[in-house]
């Protein structure tokens, strides 16, 4: 019986090995056909069996004999992007190369070029749905979806990202920020403690700007408002089954939903709790905005459940119908699809946003200079207004095409939101590309990953003194200098700010990611926000914020690293020289500077995981204009 079984192991081994080998070798000549350079390697490095047990084989290959194990070897870690930035690059003759494995082909590109043509050309290059299935824990949405079924949902979810909607988003901003502020600083304390928490900080003001810009759910900071009453039906608040379903969110995409519900561990019954209940408040929203429907009501603001039901055609003559007849619904969306686009707005709309926050403040700590600059700015632009008073109209040109759109552009350059975006080629579908007038063709049934972390240091594309200094955040690269023959093009604030009438719902996104006045990138060398047909829905949402709030937080307070931490057994920082200072102040950078490079990882978003870089904020004392 045992040699049976043996037999059959051996049999299988044998089997899967001759059909890995025919796998491997097919995707080579494939490859080989195409033109572009090859990395070929044994292992596919997004198999899920890899991705999950990586860290255990990768220690026993490198023992293996160089020979062997180069130059792939380099590339089997998930985020070898972000570890080797443009390196993987720069020594290659063109942009592009093709990672090849059994699994699939992968061709990763940091050449604009190239990049252009292929978020220009959707139906070649469509978005590869397979791998956002786990978005779809409550329903399809324009995420998830490629080709005319996108289409669909793009037309039913684009309305309510238009400019007339933006004066909430800026107004939320600019309240959310200050109650942030308070509740780090009170309302006169002149420095903050030690804060480690930056970053969820700014996750929970980007959670609280898009729950109210978005879905007219005011949500409070714990000094505001410390008891919060859970209604009647529900076990959560609002605000908690939220936050606590986007903080288990991994968790609730990766586990099967009968286990989800059913295991005893802690962790998956907070994630099951969290999931139930904020679907559970999602369709008490969607009823209600029904009934406003159905009643002929209507709600200022930006709304994106009213707007959802509404471009799903529900009416007050269809929801009669539908009584009358379910089978003779008319809805262009199902309630699950309204249902999973609200939760993508969520999931998507604040982690962008929050990084950003999170990073400008790091990096303008760490470069003291660059954050008086924006300061600055800000006064000049501002005066010694309250927020109260700032105009949207008048104000945000000007922040757009200043000194904080600048920071705003420098923190996406270097650390986008996604640092790798994922495209695809049908399989049998091979694709041409042009690049530097030679053809190339991209293989059928193959990944395609826009290299956003690589591009966005391709030193072809950005202004820079040195390969060293596209690493550093320079916001002062966006700015551009007096032309002799004119006045300053960093003065001409107006016409920093595209207004959202290039919004066209059925072709690609013509918005600038940045200011006419500023530098502009090669079409295609920035892409924070992706390009053409399927980038970001919500960039102007997410510009909106992120000004907003950078603008509110440095007007009123100057952030610094934190270098408590250093300090020696007996020392205080009230005693310290001001050469002893700077010392302690250099090794925090250092330390920050490691943690960015060592200490990120994609989840959803690129962000720091595990140590955090603690910060402090001091309050400036400006003077009146």
């Amino acid at each position: 019986m045992v040699s049976y079984v043996l037999i059959a192991f051996v049999g299988l081994a044998i089997a899967y090995g001759v059909h890995t080998y025919r796998c491997f070798a097919t995707n080579l000549a494939a490859a080989k056909q195409s033109g572009f350079p090859i990395v070929a390697g044994p292992i596919y490095n997004f198999n899920t069996f890899w991705l999950i047990t990586h860290r255990l084989w990768l220690p026993l290959f490198k023992r293996l004999p160089k020979a062997w194990i180069e130059p792939w070897i380099e590339f089997m870690t998930p985020d070898w992007v972000w570890t080797k930035l443009y390196d993987a690059f720069r020594d290659r003759d063109i942009d592009a190369f093709i990672l090849v494995s059994p699994g699939r082909n992968t061709l990763y590109v940091a050449d604009a070029e190239a990049i252009n043509q292929i978020t220009t050309r959707r139906n070649d290059f469509p978005k590869p749905i397979e791998i956002y299935r786990s978005v779809d824990i409550f329903g399809k949405n324009v995420v998830s979806t490629e080709g005319q079924i996108w289409r669909h949902h793009r037309k039913i979810t684009s309305p309510p990202f238009t400019e007339r909607n933006n004066h909430l988003v800026w107004q939320e901003s600019l309240h959310q920020a200050q109650e942030m502020m308070i509740g780090w600083m009170g309302t006169s304390d002149a420095v903050s403690k030690s804060l480690h928490d930056v970053s969820d900080q700014a996750m929970r003001l980007s959670l609280h700007v898009i729950s109210r810009a978005g879905f007219g759910q005011r949500l409070t900071w714990p000094h505001e408002e410390p008891d919060q009453i859970v209604p009647e039906g529900h076990t959560l608040t609002y605000k908690d089954a939220l936050q606590t379903l986007l903080e288990n969110v991994i968790t609730v995409m990766l586990t099967p939903r009968w286990l989800l519900a059913n295991s005893p561990l802690k962790l998956h019954k907070v994630a099951q709790e969290s999931f139930v209940e904020w679907g559970k408040y999602m369709r008490e929203m969607y009823h209600t905005k029904r009934d406003e429907v159905a009643s002929g009501e209507t709600r200022e603001g930006m709304d994106l459940m009213g707007a959802l039901v509404k471009g799903a055609g529900i009416t007050p003559e269809s929801i009669e119908k539908s009584k009358a007849d379910p089978s003779q619904s008319t809805q262009l969306l199902t309630d699950d699809e309204i249902l999973g686009n609200a939760f993508v707005f969520i999931l998507a709309g604040h982690e962008t946003a929050a990084n950003t926050i999170h990073f400008s403040a790091l990096f303008l700590a760490m470069n003291p200079a660059s954050q008086r600059n924006l300061q600055a700015d800000l006064d000049s632009i501002l005066g010694d207004r309250p927020s109260s008073e700032w105009d949207y109209d008048e104000d945000m040109p000007k922040l757009f095409a200043g000194m904080c759109g600048a920071v705003m552009n420098e923190q996406l350059r270097l650390i986008p939101p996604v640092v790798g975006i994922p495209k695809s080629t049908a399989k049998n579908s091979p694709q041409g590309l042009q690049i530097g007038g030679k053809h190339y063709t991209v293989p059928g049934d193959c990944y395609v990953t826009l290299e956003t972390a690589a591009v966005h240091r391709n030193p072809k594309y950005w202004p820079h003194t040195s390969d060293e200094d596209l690493l550093e955040f320079r916001p002062e690269r966006w700015l551009l200098e007096k032309d002799a023959n004119g006045p300053s093009t960093k003065a001409q604030h107006n016409d920093g700010y595209t207004s959202e009438d290039d919004l066209d719902f059925d072709g690609p996104d013509k918005r600038a990611d940045t200011a006419a006045s500023m530098f502009t990138p090669k079409k295609g060398a920035y892409i924070p926000f992706s390009d053409g047909y399927r980038s970001c829905l919500g960039r102007r949402f997410a510009q909106i914020e992120i000004l907003a709030v950078l603008a509110e937080v440095f007007k009123n307070f100057t952030v610094e690293l934190d270098i408590s931490g250093f300090l020696a057994d007996g020392e205080t920082e009230a005693g310290l020289s001001e050469e002893r200072r700077q010392v302690l102040w250099q090794r925090a950078k250092d330390k920050a500077n490691y943690l960015l490079r060592t200490g990120m990882m994609t989840v959803i978003t690129i962000q720091l995981r595990g140590e955090k870089v603690p910060l402090r904020f001091r309050r400036r004392e400006v003077k009146k204009q």
